[in-house]
């Protein structure tokens, strides 16, 4: 039984009963269900972990957990790392890091696929890049990708106080969705190219 699994259908359904009563305002667009070709595999838990970002320091995480990813582009080994950063008026944004670990378990080389952003009602939400220009964001307007179809998408202004005039659209999931987290990056990284 893959309770990772379970734990995101119920908060799919859950995000979907609320928005079908708020009258999906507070910044939620759903649309109909789409299946998502990649299947995600819980696996261990570890503690604290640290990661140097080229250029730049070195950031401790204070939990992550690994899967295993599959989809069109293979197997794939990711971590899923948390950690506190200032961001959008916060000292202590809590943030969930989706790394793809390059080579083979004992590689100790990642690269980041995606970043959720605590928001301000206590979800996570990520960019979602355009699927033609995978380098810019999708703005509140353009064409949804089917795979967001049962999915939260809100626009920044709507999930962060300090943005004034965000029309940049964000997958919102709950903390416990870190298989969604996985799902996105995995999607992120084929648009981009990164296996």
């Amino acid at each position: 039984m893959d309770l990772e699994a379970i734990r995101a259908e119920l908060h799919r359904a859950v995000d979907q009963i609320i928005d079908s009563h708020a009258g999906r305002s507070g910044g939620g667009l759903l649309r109909a269900s789409v299946s998502d070709p990649v299947s995600v595999t819980a696996q261990e838990e570890t503690e604290e972990w640290t990661y140097r970002w080229p250029g730049s320091g070195i950031e401790s995480f204070h939990r992550t957990r690994w899967y295993e990813a599959a989809g069109e582009q293979g197997k794939q080994r990711v971590r899923v790392a948390w950690a506190r950063r200032a961001a959008w008026g916060r000292d202590d944004r809590l943030r969930a890091i989706v790394f793809h670990q390059q080579g083979g378990v004992d590689s100790t080389t990642y690269y980041p696929w995606t970043e959720f952003v605590e928001t301000d009602d206590g979800r996570y939400a990520a960019i979602i890049p355009k699927p033609g220009r995978p380098r810019a964001q999708l703005r509140d307007g353009d064409p949804l990708p089917d795979r967001f179809g049962d999915r939260v998408v809100a626009r920044s202004d709507a999930l962060f106080d300090s943005i004034t005039e965000g029309s940049s659209l964000r997958f919102v999931v709950g903390e416990a969705d870190e298989a969604e987290m996985v799902r996105h990056g995995y999607w992120v990284a084929t648009l981009r190219n990164r296996f």
